[in-house]
């Protein structure tokens, strides 16, 4: 659990400095995904091109300091991949929670790295990269669900504040998973 907190940390040091590009394009992230959500079809077909752009940023941010917005969009350049591993998450994650909420948790943590191994092969097919984020969460799920509860307090404070709060916690959530990948990926985040 300590590590988890050393995690956390690091996520913070690595966007001092960073918030406000972190957060102009979470709220672009998180405002596309809301209007797509609008109409359920087109929530499924945007969600793994947009969620795949929005890893891509923020790891060439928190990695190179570049503010490149149109990694946002990066995803749509590897639709098929990245729309068949993001419809097929939702769907298994929605079925998940819809049977006990304990198997959508489950689902939702062993495919958590599948956009991450993307990012890291650009020759991964979508389906490849959830079997590999299978195999790698095995074991590692309580872990990661432990990381991830550790955000509760700044959802609710996030929801408190009607939404907005969530345009800087959703970067710092994802450079906090991004670091659980690499330290499971490399040994070290």
């Amino acid at each position: 659990m300590n590590e988890n907190l050393a995690i956390m940390r690091r996520a913070k040091q690595q966007l001092d400095g960073k918030w406000v590009n972190a957060a102009i394009d979470a709220l672009i992230y998180l405002a596309l995904c809301s209007l797509a959500g609008s109409t359920s079809i087109l929530e499924f077909v945007v969600y793994g091109p947009l969620t795949f752009g929005f890893y891509l940023f923020i790891g060439c941010l928190v990695d190179t300091n570049v503010n490149n917005f149109n990694l946002l969009f990066k995803g749509f350049e590897r639709f098929v991949d990245t729309f068949v591993a993001g419809l097929l998450i939702s769907l298994a994650t929605g079925l998940g929670l819809i049977l006990l909420i304990v198997p959508g948790i489950i689902v939702s943590c062993g495919f958590a790295m599948t956009f991450f191994i993307m990012m890291d092969d650009p020759n991964i097919s979508g389906i490849d990269a959830m079997s590999e984020s299978w195999n790698m969460m095995r074991g590692h799920k309580w872990d990661l669900f432990c990381l991830w509860f550790r955000f509760i307090g700044w959802i609710l404070l996030s929801i408190i504040t009607c939404g907005i709060g969530f345009i800087f916690l959703q970067p710092y959530i994802t450079v906090a998973q991004m670091n659980f990948y690499r330290k499971l990926k490399y040994g070290t985040f």
